[in-house]
């Protein structure tokens, strides 16, 4: 395959935008520290499964936008409903019609709860639905999974990561940690704070299965104990199934929260539950204490939610997720023999559901290894993949997007099998290794 060499534009603009934004982006995940070198410093457009950049590199998208673009870069009918909007107006002084209409086709759609509450971005759901939580129970404490890295950038979340700065060290001592898989380490903790434990929050499912009824479990515990169980759905939402892992699984929650893909890149996110829990946020039970749950100016602006209503109707007419798991599984089994032909299964593993996996890269040791991973990652690029680990096919990936990855995986397999036999991606690596999101220091 022909490799990506030219990155002058590309360059400059990450050098320019590091000095007008903190963090060269307004997502962490986005961040120069979590690509190789050669990846595109910016994307100017994208169409279906495809992007381009400053200079004009053409690449296929693998994880579409962190997993929130789940049809395809410009998907007409999205698009269309979203310029509909907007020359109707975005934003009014009393609730836009489009909001009755929203609530109950995202109801009627996820099949999860009485109530929805919308908002623009995940962590405002997600610690609204622990707020909700302590009100209902009258306790403090939020149990969550270790293993599930990101819920919120808010205290109660990020004082459990190493980027601890700027969070009064209090806040800490209402956050608990659990492994998921483990029932032990549940009843081990709810034995020992269950007097104030509000809520437990996790995903349904990352990479790892449930396993031995883990999820119905744990949901049966919370219940005989008093605590909410909240399921985030930010990323399994409308992958695993359009009413998420949890139905998938059948499991159900008092709480769910929604984002990511619901709306085909555009922002909207959404909390949904028991009515007699969202109610707690309501104004008409007169002489109750209020709470104040989420109140955004931009939360339901008509765009947002137009977007999210054209995204389930093109899901349902289409039967998009039933061909993103069919691809997905055409994909996962072609890059597994690829990875077997290349005698790399000691150090490279696909993990997941074919509708969302993603690859495990390990050093000449058998460990998991940034400077191996970021070789992978170099190596897709220069082909015209832009990966930073993950799978997400969608309706946009057709046949020629497959083969392309297909190809490219095969031929970065042969470097990475050369950096192993090496010992070391020393003569391999074109600049950095990639860092963690979550350290201690930069």
């Amino acid at each position: 395959m022909n490799k990506i060499t030219t990155f002058k534009k590309s360059r400059e603009f990450s050098t320019e935008i590091h000095k007008l934004i903190p963090g060269g982006s307004h997502t962490y995940s986005k961040g120069d520290d979590q690509f190789p070198l050669n990846a595109p410093g910016s994307i100017v457009r994208g169409k279906g499964a495809r992007v381009w950049d400053l200079d004009d590199n053409e690449y296929i998208d693998c994880s579409m936008g962190l997993t929130s673009v789940s049809i395809g870069h410009g998907f007409e009918p999205v698009a269309q409903a979203v310029a509909d909007a907007a020359f109707s107006g975005t934003n009014f002084q009393r609730p836009a019609l489009i909001e009755l209409e929203a609530a109950r086709l995202f109801l009627e759609t996820v099949q999860s709860g009485d109530m929805v509450k919308f908002a623009k971005n995940g962590s405002t759901v997600t610690t609204a639905a622990v707020k909700l939580s302590r009100a209902f129970t009258g306790k403090n404490r939020v149990a969550i999974a270790k293993e599930h890295n990101f819920f919120s950038y808010d205290d109660w979340f990020i004082v459990t990561t190493p980027c601890d700065k700027g969070i009064p060290s209090k806040v800490a001592e209402m956050t608990s940690l659990f492994s998921y898989n483990n029932f032990e380490s549940v009843e081990a903790l709810f034995a020992n704070k269950n007097h104030d434990i509000a809520c437990l929050i996790m995903e349904p499912m990352k990479f790892d299965l449930p396993e031995d009824n883990f999820l119905h479990k744990v949901a049966a515990l919370c219940k005989e104990k008093g605590v909410v169980f909240i399921l985030d759905e930010m990323i399994s939402g409308f992958k695993w199934d359009l009413t998420g892992a949890h139905n998938y699984f059948g499991v159900k929650a008092d709480l769910v929260t929604w984002g990511k893909g619901i709306a085909n890149g555009f922002s909207a996110c959404a909390l949904t539950g028991r009515a007699e829990i969202m109610e707690l946020g309501g104004i008409k039970k007169e002489g109750e204490d209020k709470l104040f749950l989420i109140s955004t100016t931009h939360g339901a602006e008509t765009t947002g939610l137009a977007a999210m209503i054209a995204t389930i109707k093109a899901f349902k007419e289409n039967n998009m997720i039933e061909s993103n798991w069919r691809r997905g599984e055409v994909l996962k089994k072609s890059l597994e023999l690829i990875i077997k032909n290349h005698q790399l299964e000691l150090y490279l593993e696909l993990m997941g559901l074919p509708c969302l996996f993603i690859l495990g890269c390990k050093n000449s040791s058998g460990f998991p290894d940034n400077h191996f991973r970021t070789l992978f990652l170099q190596e897709m690029i220069a082909r015209g993949v832009l990966f930073q680990g993950m799978f997400y096919p969608t309706w946009s990936h057709q046949q020629t997007e497959i083969d392309h990855i297909i190809q490219a995986f095969d031929e970065s397999c042969s470097i990475y099998l050369q950096a192993i036999k090496s010992g070391s991606t020393d003569n391999f690596l074109v600049g950095p290794s990639i860092k963690p999101v979550f350290r201690k220091k930069i």
